[in-house]
């Protein structure tokens, strides 16, 4: 049996009755697998007409149940401060339904825990140093504070621990004055972290400089500039992983996904973050309407430890191709655990 295994019941109607049964008990994801098995065995027999179209109604209103579930389950992990697995719930949201208002809800919250109020005590903010977009294919998120009563190196310090462990290692060496225009530039403190980088560009290390200086022009909207630094940051040193992760991001945010792709290429044959690099491939694909290829490369990536946010992928992709069961397949083998 391949991985998209086939439930098996005695008929449509067995089904039905099973997942009304679990509907009942509030368990929605049993209830949605038995109603997908039985719109599955209706087939296209079209003496169950009719109860195909009530499988359908009955699958819609399991995925908006799971929906609202897992906007609870995200503002209860928010307030015990586990922002990674709020955002986690409210992706799924996302996944499950096409409800106008609970997507908009899903939405706002997941801008709130990426952005909480600064006057809230009980809260850090959220910087993003990994690239010039903020992508990370973790599923952790490292939290920050922004209390300015911090001192600056000790700022510097929270800020570097979220990039990779080489990066991190290299960018500890480099010194107050670096510091300085590192932290004006998670703060968006444009002009100020460039002048701040120039100033000690002569004893940084040229590929740091060019990738620090094209992050803050992606940021200021050039992105032909940004471009070229990091393309320049890889030649000086191409294991500058950072750096090639925001050429391949740039290039897609500009549609340029051809070019993209063949970077990515690059980046699986040199070993740069290959995981990583696939998952982007993954997202191209889908982005472009190629959800075949898009899938094969989620499945490919379930092996990996990137299985998690794979799985979540491959499950909007699974939707969006029609194949509710081995989309319920993927759900209860890698997703069901955040929706209790």
């Amino acid at each position: 049996m391949g991985l998209f295994g086939s439930f098996f019941s005695k008929s449509p109607s067995d089904m039905l009755s099973k997942g009304d049964k679990y509907m009942a008990s509030d368990s929605f994801f049993d209830a949605r697998t038995c109603y997908e098995d039985g719109l599955h065995l209706c087939g296209n027999d079209s003496s169950y007409g009719d109860l195909s179209k009530v499988f359908k109604g009955r699958i819609e209103t399991a995925n908006l149940k799971l929906a609202e579930r897992n906007i609870i389950e995200a503002e209860s992990a928010y307030s015990r401060g586990d922002i990674s697995k709020a955002k986690e719930h409210l992706e799924l949201v996302k996944t499950l339904t096409y409800d106008v208002l609970l997507r908009e809800k899903a939405e706002k919250l997941l801008l709130k825990f990426s952005h909480p109020d600064l006057d809230d005590a009980e809260r850090s903010g959220v910087q993003s140093c990994g690239s010039c977009t903020g992508f990370s294919g973790n599923d952790s998120v490292e939290i920050v504070p922004t209390d300015d009563s911090l001192p600056l190196m000790e700022y510097f310090e929270l800020l570097i621990q979220q990039l990779p462990r080489s990066e991190y290692l290299r960018y500890a060496e480099l010194g107050e004055n670096f510091a300085c225009a590192y932290v004006a530039a998670s703060r968006d403190q444009h002009n100020e972290a460039l002048s701040g980088f120039e100033e000690c560009s002569d004893s940084l290390p040229r590929d740091i400089y060019c990738y620090e200086k094209g992050k803050l022009f992606h940021r200021l909207g050039n992105d032909c500039d940004a471009e070229g630094l990091f393309r320049s940051a890889i030649q000086l040193n191409a294991s500058n992983s950072l750096a090639w992760l925001s050429l391949v991001l740039i290039l897609t945010e500009n549609n340029r996904f051809v070019d993209a792709l063949n970077v990515i290429e690059s980046m699986v044959s040199e070993n740069i973050m290959p995981e990583q690099a696939l998952l982007l491939r993954g997202d191209i694909f889908e982005a472009t309407g190629d959800y075949e290829a898009a899938m094969n490369q989620y499945v490919e990536l379930l092996q990996t430890s990137y299985a998690r946010v794979a799985g979540e992928k491959l499950y909007g992709v699974l939707l969006e191709m029609g194949r509710e069961s081995d989309a319920a397949v993927i759900f209860k083998k890698y997703l069901k655990k955040s929706c209790h």
